[in-house]
C-alpha cells in the first residue's frame, strides 16, 4: 500500500470516529468543565450536553469526533505522550 493510500485509509477511519459526551465523560471521570476545555466550548454548552433531560442538547458530530480522538489519546497515553513531546520539541523535526 502506498503512503498516499495509507493516509487516505487513516483519514477514512478518523472520519468514522464518534463518541458521545456522556460516554466520554463517564469513561474518563470528567465533568462539564474538563469537557469544555477539551472541546474548546463554553462551560454552559458542555453542561447542556451532560445535563438532565429538560436541558439536554446533542453534541454535533465534529465535537463527537474531538471526544473520540481525545479518548484514543487518553487510552494510548503511554505510547502517544513521548511522540507528542517530540512533536512539540522544536529541536526535533516533525
Amino acid at each position: 500500500m502506498s503512503e498516499a493510500q495509507q493516509h487516505q485509509q487513516l483519514l477514512e477511519l478518523h472520519n468514522q470516529m464518534f463518541m458521545s459526551p456522556q460516554d466520554f465523560s463517564y469513561r474518563w471521570g470528567l465533568g462539564y468543565e474538563e469537557l469544555a476545555k477539551i472541546c474548546a466550548i463554553s462551560k454552559s454548552t458542555a453542561y447542556h450536553w451532560l445535563g438532565g433531560q429538560a436541558s439536554r442538547r446533542e453534541a454535533g458530530l465534529p465535537y463527537q469526533r474531538i471526544m473520540a480522538v481525545a479518548d484514543f489519546l487518553f487510552a494510548n497515553a503511554e505510547v502517544i505522550n513521548p511522540l507528542l513531546e517530540q512533536w512539540h520539541n522544536p529541536q526535533h523535526p516533525n
